[in-house]
């Protein structure tokens, strides 16, 4: 889109602007020259005679005006509204040629009539070898015979007060006049037609208002140039062109207007302007309606409205600009005041024109090619300016106008291309974050600016990749997202380099971050790798660096390299994560159980649910791994609905054995604080047909001292429906007594690592007496999990441990394998006798 076959946007447009104005340049020589030769027109001198009659009525007038008048110059004459003017010119002193031409340069007249004369004032008939027919309307003409004609009368009436040049010439000069004026009309005409469609095209491509003031501006001054030249006479009827001719005086307005409207706009944009003067505009579209409306007034009437609308314009004008210059410390731009200029001079000059007549004709003519000229080139030269500042835009970063991911991508290519050995060094500070809550963008942004140059002004005298050259110096660090930022290392992979760039970024943001008398401490995380070590392409550099910067370093380090290992892992936890969505929604998982066992009296007492997950490609997934996952995912909700529901479903079927059979169900903390949760309970309770007191819910010491107090509030809802809370892994977390007595848990559980080693560690059985005594006096029963021989059973039976689960008794079983290890142990004997010293061994000793 902006690059094809290795030209960008910027050299075409810089080509484009550059053959457009040479080739307005020869157009506006060319129309130059033209109002050079329009201004030489051949001129003629003769008689005039105001007279409100018919030919054969005024004749004797017109003889009589020759024998008592002097001649006038014929070139520029002023006529009144609605009076008759004949004008007589002496033929036989004019051309030496067979055949000539005498014309009235006005294509504005209501009505013009040539006769030609022979000596005794007789009429003669006209010739009819006329090559130039077509023009008839815009320049009034006929050709006769010198032989022959000795007088030439023109008659011609206006219905407004205006100008009229009467021209004589051979028959060649007046081809040569008519080419002349022809060439002119297709050069203007075509120049503004030219710019009529690249300020169309501009505006399909950019969709800016400026384009449209441009377009507006062009079309009125193209309407007005076909007026003047007649060009709406070939399409119109006889009242039509009178009032083309007031016409355009308002289209003037118009196009003044245009100027003040676009530089409104402008003012708008930057919210220089202030809202009430937006009435502004307003004011000015009421200018242009009423020098339209006036066309249909008298003339003298429409004068006075073009002039006072445009006296009006000048005004506001002047009063926008000096309000620009008092509120904007911004430099007046030369090419606003230049074009601005030239459309006053121009508006001037064409209301001067039809006062003064002709003689200002070509110079009108003239300005309007130098403004076409000057809105283009101004045009384009502000699109080029745009495509530069988008195409910056593409490549840098908003803020802080440092390179961004594209330009270090485009620069890591051309390194790859020549197999230069390179190393990339990600950096980010960890407290932008919170700094950017706590002190707001724009005070963090300040500060990276600062931060950066200071660190890019470190970096110039090292080894490092320059991504750009700009006025402020060598750019060597890239931004490539928020709060990640990039420096390139030239040369083989060298960890005394990397060290040194290290300790250089480290001492650059050591300071951290200070608003108002607070102080924030930054740390810098740092991820390297190397090209082509690590990464083949500058892609997979990056990438390879932001896995380098993601990975935790171990203890002591200030920086991580790039570790294939660390890669594995992620694509696993990735994968992971890709595959427990559809186990969830699949029933690719499943519980497994393990019996809890009442140590007093050798019964079942229940089973704790455990979930379990076989994937075909994975293989064996445990819950230590997926369930965080499933956690940083945002599945854990979805996952703990689906073992809550199979495990309930499976406590019906259980208890149609065994009905006092308790289901113990892990639990996080933030599922116990879901408010839907309790519902679905009590929905699954109620389509299942359990008992509520039967199903013991599980949480981890960390998890209950979560929010404690909305803990609480979440364990009071589930004990209204009747649901056990236990306290699961004690001893592993930081709970006080007040707190377990706050809690007020049915089960606390001893985690397995106090319980498997309890035979010889004296700490592990002083924690596990604790445990007993303190559940025993808070109402509460213990459950020891991690039984794996009699001598353990024994001795935290001998504790007042009530429940036990472990090896010694099972392994975790599957749902069916559970139903029928339930079955085989139904009937039940002590386990061990009140005074500890026999133990009665009910489960076999054959472990599933």
């Amino acid at each position: 889109m902006f690059k094809a076959h290795g030209v960008t946007v910027v050299q075409v447009s810089t080509f484009a602007r550059t053959v457009f104005i040479n080739f307005l340049l020869v157009l506006l020589s060319i129309a130059a020259s033209s109002c050079v030769n329009a201004a030489s027109d051949p001129t003629v001198t003769g008689w005039i005679v105001p007279a409100n009659a018919s030919f054969t009525t005024v004749k004797p007038l017109l003889q009589n005006a020759i024998a008592t008048q002097t001649k006038s110059d014929l070139a520029h004459v002023r006529i009144k509204a609605k009076q008759d003017y004949w004008f007589i010119i002496d033929l036989s002193k004019q051309v030496q040629s067979k055949l000539a031409v005498i014309y009235a340069d006005n294509a504005h007249l209501s009505h013009v009539e040539f006769y030609t004369l022979d000596d005794n004032f007789d009429q003669l008939a006209a010739v009819n070898n006329d090559t130039h027919r077509l023009i008839n309307k815009v320049l009034p003409h006929s050709v006769f015979n010198t032989d022959s004609a000795h007088w030439g009368v023109i008659f011609a009436r206006h219905n407004d007060d205006g100008w009229i040049n009467i021209g004589f010439a051979s028959d060649q000069q007046f081809i040569a006049v008519v080419n002349s004026r022809l060439r002119d009309f297709i050069i203007i005409t075509g120049l503004l037609l030219l710019c009529i469609i690249i300020s169309s095209i501009v505006y399909i491509l950019s969709q800016q208002a400026k384009s449209i003031y441009l377009l507006v501006y062009l079309g009125c001054v193209l309407i007005e140039f076909l007026i003047a030249q007649g060009a709406f006479n070939y399409f119109s009827g006889a009242l039509l062109p009178i009032w083309y001719a007031k016409l355009q005086l308002s289209l003037q307005v118009i196009s003044l207007a245009v100027v003040v409207g676009c530089f409104i706009h402008y003012l708008q944009s930057r919210n220089i302007i202030k809202p009430r003067q937006y009435k502004l505009l307003a004011y000015v579209s009421l200018l242009c309606v009423t020098a339209i409306l006036s066309c249909f007034m008298k003339q003298s009437v429409h004068f006075i409205v073009v002039t006072l609308s445009l006296g009006c314009m000048l005004v506001l004008l002047s009063y926008l600009f000096f309000y620009w210059r008092t509120h904007t410390k911004q430099a007046a731009s030369y090419e606003f005041l230049i074009v601005a200029s030239a459309v006053i001079l121009q508006t001037l000059c064409w209301q001067a024109s039809l006062v003064a007549g002709s003689p200002l004709y070509p110079f009108n003519e003239l300005l309007i090619v130098i403004n076409a000229l000057l809105f283009v080139v101004m045009l384009l030269s502000h699109e080029r300016k745009r495509v530069k500042q988008y195409t910056f835009s593409l490549s840098h970063d908003d803020e802080t106008k440092l390179p961004n991911k594209r330009l270090l991508i485009k620069r890591l290519d051309g390194l790859v291309k020549l197999a230069t050995a390179h190393s990339i060094l990600l950096f980010r500070p960890a407290v932008l974050l919170n700094a950017r809550a706590n002190f707001g963008y724009e005070h963090v942004n300040e500060h990276i600016k600062v931060t950066m140059g200071k660190l890019a002004q470190q970096l110039a005298s090292m080894n490092v990749l320059c991504v750009e050259t700009n006025k402020q110096g060598l750019d060597c660090i890239v931004r490539l997202d928020d709060s990640t930022y990039a420096v390139v290392i030239i040369g083989k992979l060298e960890l005394s380099q990397i060290e040194q760039l290290v300790c250089v970024i480290n001492s650059v943001f050591a300071d951290g971050i200070t608003h108002k008398r607070l102080h924030l401490i930054d740390k810098v995380d740092i991820g390297v790798a190397n090209y082509p070590l690590h990464a083949s392409t500058s892609s997979q550099l990056i990438q390879r660096g932001l896995q380098a910067l993601a990975a935790k370093p171990l203890h002591g380090e200030r920086w991580h390299m790039f570790n294939i290992e660390n890669v594995t892992l992620s694509q696993r936890r990735i994968a992971i994560a890709s595959a427990l969505k559809e186990a969830i929604e699949c029933d690719q998982l499943s519980l497994f159980f393990q019996p809890q066992v009442d140590l007093n009296t050798g019964k079942i007492h229940g089973g704790e649910a455990l979930l379990r997950w076989a994937h075909p490609q994975l293989g064996h997934v445990p819950p230590d791994l997926f369930i965080p996952i499933a956690e940083s995912a945002g599945m854990i909700s979805d996952l703990t609905e689906w073992v809550i529901t199979q495990a309930l479903l499976y406590q019906k079927q259980i208890t149609a054995l065994l009905p006092e059979h308790i289901v113990s169900i892990n639990i996080s903390a933030k599922d116990l604080l879901r408010k839907d949760l309790p519902v679905l309970f009590i929905t699954l309770l109620d389509e299942f047909k359990l008992n509520a007191n039967n199903i013991m819910l599980e949480l981890t010491e960390s998890a209950t001292l979560f929010e404690g107090v909305d803990i609480k509030n979440a364990l009071n809802d589930y004990r209204l429906i009747g649901v056990k809370i236990a306290i699961d892994d004690f001893g592993t977390g930081y709970s006080s007594l007040a707190y377990l007595s706050k809690m007020g848990f049915d089960e606390i559980k001893i985690d397995k690592q106090f319980v498997m080693n309890i035979e010889y560690s004296k700490n592990d059985q002083t924690i596990c007496r604790a445990t007993c005594d303190i559940a025993k006096s808070l109402g509460s029963y213990v459950v020891a999990e991690g039984i794996e021989d009699s001598q353990s059973m024994v001795k935290l039976q001998s504790y007042g441990c009530e429940i036990g689960q472990g090896y010694y008794f099972s392994r975790p079983l599957a749902f069916d394998a559970y139903m029928l290890w339930l079955e085989q142990h139904l009937e039940t004997t002590p386990l061990v006798t009140s005074d500890g010293q026999t133990v009665t061994d009910l489960i076999e000793k054959n472990n599933y």
